[in-house]
């Protein structure tokens, strides 16, 4: 085994708000809480947005140590910091002299800062170095096909490789989170913590948490849908939260709505749990969607010329064999018709209907807790990504 594992860097831009950074956070903490975790080092380009996720986090320091991390500012200097930026410079470019990367985790294509490939790429220091592309999780059947490709550096003693999360087991699978507590417990949880009625663990949890949209008709299937089964919605904040109160408050306030203010990632997932539907996006909340066992929508990052549809596609592929007919042609209906958009029109007014969806939820729920089952035999994508570095040649 020509790398040792016992330092691993990520390195990680943040492109899609929290998403990406979201990813990387969680990435960390699972490969810490291994038998044998490796000591971490994370490279990052927006502190903010990570101190956002991950309350105790220094958004102004260059460098520090978070959860026995040592986490750097991509550029060395931070604005904000109280030092000078030759002095900040140095001292992260001095301790990953002092300690050179052997093996970094490169998330998301996210490229290296200038400084860091001086390094890599010394010839005065001829080691070995592995550099690990972690992609973009994808329900594509390119996710197996390229999972563990090698590819070439401008050094032979440079190599890379691509390292795909996925769905199969041909892929590393998704990153897996310790256990939480059951439905009801995580409830109470909220309820006390938001300051709601005692009561409110007894209706039914909707999670909203999107990209900027029109909600007119998403707010009046929950309406309608309320007036059989009583509703709450948590709307997370972010990109969704105004377009959805607007469609909320247009449409009268027919149903009560926590609107959430940002939570830290544990409290996130715990939200997600507990509730009985969840409406996601991206990439991190749509995996742990995916693993909760219970029924969602996902909006797909919208690109140009509707191709989210095709990731939508394939999403419904995998899904199709563990949900009842009926359920599935609901599902997928509803899941096409809320991303059938163009990247820059996030204000049309969507075809897409919830109800439903909602009034299947209990039966369909079965069909997803098979589906989460599924996906957790395929392991951890952390603990499958050490194992893949303990077997390459």
């Amino acid at each position: 085994m020509p790398f040792p594992l016992s330092d691993i860097d990520i390195l990680c831009r943040v492109v899609d708000n929290f998403g990406d950074i979201g990813v990387v956070y969680r990435l960390a903490k699972a490969l810490s809480a291994l038998r044998n975790p490796p000591r971490l080092r994370l490279i990052v380009d927006d502190l903010g947005a990570f101190a956002r996720l991950a309350p105790g986090l220094d958004p102004s320091a260059d460098l520090q140590v978070y959860r026995g991390w040592t986490v750097a500012h991509w550029d060395g200097p931070v604005a904000a910091a109280a030092v000078t930026a030759s002095s900040a410079d140095d001292r992260v470019i001095a301790e990953f002299r002092r300690k050179r990367p052997r093996v970094i985790i490169e998330c998301f294509g996210c490229g290296r800062p200038g400084w860091l490939e001086d390094i890599l790429f010394d010839p005065s220091d001829p080691v070995p170095r592995l550099i690990v592309d972690l992609e973009y999780l994808s329900a594509e059947d390119f996710a197996g096909d390229y999972h563990c490709l090698p590819s070439l550096t401008r050094s032979p003693l440079v190599r890379k490789a691509l390292f795909m999360p996925g769905f199969t087991e041909k892929t590393g699978g998704l990153i897996l989170d310790g256990p939480h507590a059951e439905r009801g417990a995580l409830r109470r949880s909220l309820t006390e913590w938001l300051g709601l009625p005692a009561d409110t663990g007894q209706l039914f949890w909707v999670t909203v948490f999107s990209y900027e949209r029109d909600f007119t008709s998403i707010v009046r299937d929950l309406a309608l849908f309320g007036a059989e089964k009583p509703v709450l919605v948590l709307a997370a904040a972010g990109k969704s939260q105004e377009p959805f109160r607007d469609a909320w408050d247009a449409a009268g306030k027919p149903f009560p709505v926590a609107f959430l203010p940002f939570l830290s990632q544990e409290t996130w997932d715990e939200a997600l749990l507990a509730a009985d539907f969840s409406i996601v996006r991206g990439e991190d909340s749509f995996s742990r969607a995916c693993l909760s066992g219970r029924p969602f929508l996902w909006q797909a990052y919208p690109q140009d010329g509707r191709h989210q549809l095709v990731k939508v596609h394939a999403l419904m592929d995998l899904l199709q064999p563990f949900l009842e007919t009926g359920d599935f042609k609901e599902i997928k209906a509803l899941h096409l018709a809320f991303n059938d958009r163009d990247r820059d029109d996030p204000a049309a007014t969507g075809e897409e209907r919830l109800l439903p969806v909602l009034r299947r939820a209990p039966e369909s729920e079965k069909g997803f807790a098979i589906f989460s089952s599924r996906l957790r035999q395929n392991g951890d994508l952390a603990a499958n990504l050490m194992k893949y570095l303990t077997e390459i040649e």
